[in-house]
């Protein structure tokens, strides 16, 4: 069942990440769409932050992929750069996704249809100055209840 949130700054987009982030287990996916400036990578920064990532996420545009090390290893991946579903690969798209890390991958709509099935996914909307309407799909289980409505 989706799961749909309101956050109303960065701080609470930052702690939904959070929430994900205590779902997931090596070998999963998490793909997000949104448009630039949604908030997708506020929302890794708290995933990557509550999975033991103590590096400053950033997007990884230029590089398309960054690894941190946490309590697990996590990728995260930026198709931002990406035009096509055909330059996926390319930049060995198939190979970046692991049974032993986490792997979040922004501008995920790009992936077309690389991307993983069972991919949880996280659809932002930006409104109002820092309000965000984020919907998630795919979760083993419903966040708990918190400061979102």
């Amino acid at each position: 069942m989706p799961v749909v949130a309101v956050t109303s700054s960065a701080e609470e987009t930052v702690e939904l990440g959070r929430r994900i982030a205590a779902q997931l287990r090596p070998g999963d996916v998490v793909a997000f769409f949104g448009d630039l400036g949604a908030g997708k990578t506020t929302m890794i920064k708290g995933i990557a932050s509550a999975l033991g990532v103590r590096d400053v996420v950033r997007s990884p545009s230029f590089v398309i992929a960054t690894e941190y090390q946490g309590a697990l290893r996590v990728q995260h991946i930026d198709l931002y750069r990406l035009t096509e579903p055909s330059e996926l690969t390319g930049i060995g798209f198939a190979d970046l996704f692991s049974p032993d890390c986490v792997t979040l991958v922004e501008w995920a709509d790009r992936a077309g249809p690389e991307l993983p099935a069972s991919s949880v996914r996280v659809e932002i909307t930006a409104g109002d100055i820092d309000r965000r309407s984020i919907r998630i799909t795919g979760l083993r289980d419903e966040i708990e209840s918190g400061p979102f409505s």
